[in-house]
């Protein structure tokens, strides 16, 4: 499913408000779906710890600063939106192996990783914009939320806004629980209130 037919499910399927060709053109529907597209797909990628997303990498060591508080300082990865989890590898997979959460103590600057572990992996999610990388039932949820988010630029109908937030809360739902279903790593990441504190963007 490409970038415009997930902006024409959410434009067609949840609002009733037609389609478009590309997101570029001029229109009401084209403007709203290139202001909120990059928010909203960043938003669920946040939302939890889909197993598409994942990214690893050996973290590269820099001067420690902090002596006083931790041992190593590594440079945190260019790639990652969000950490999953810092370790060694082969404890991190005992623990999982244990049903543990895998993540040792740390401290996650802006752009540093502070902890005790020496040659630290990290494991994170990364910003996925290729669609074609998106399962199925990630690219519904996409759709439902970025309904949620135009609804009321698009229709100013109170109405059916409620009703598109609650059908992006249920394919969200069902989203998160399928790819659970493929191999999620522990611990992994609910949503709290991210839909009525933030909003679907």
């Amino acid at each position: 499913m490409s970038k415009v037919q997930i902006c024409n499910r959410a434009l067609s399927t949840y609002l009733g408000v037609g389609r478009i060709n590309n997101l570029n053109e001029t229109s009401a529907a084209a403007e709203q779906c290139l202001l909120h597209y990059d928010d909203t797909l960043q938003s669920l990628i946040e939302a939890h710890w889909w197993n598409f997303s994942v990214g690893r990498q050996v973290l590269a060591e820099e001067t420690n600063d902090r002596t006083t508080e931790w041992s190593y300082k590594y440079a945190l990865p260019s790639e990652a939106l969000t950490i999953r989890w810092v370790n060694d590898p082969q404890v991190a997979r005992y623990m999982v192996e244990q049903n543990q959460n895998p993540d040792a103590p740390r401290e996650v600057t802006a752009d540093h990783i502070y902890c005790d572990v020496q040659f630290a992996v990290c494991e994170f999610s990364k910003l996925v914009t290729d669609t074609t990388q998106f399962p199925q039932y990630f690219s519904d949820a996409l759709s439902a939320a970025l309904a949620a988010n135009m609804a009321m630029p698009l229709t100013e109908d109170i109405k059916r806004a409620t009703n598109a937030m609650n059908q992006a809360e249920t394919k969200l739902d069902r989203a998160m629980a399928l790819d659970e279903q493929q191999g999620s790593p522990i611990g992994h990441q609910t949503l709290p209130l991210w839909l009525s504190e933030r909003g679907i963007g």
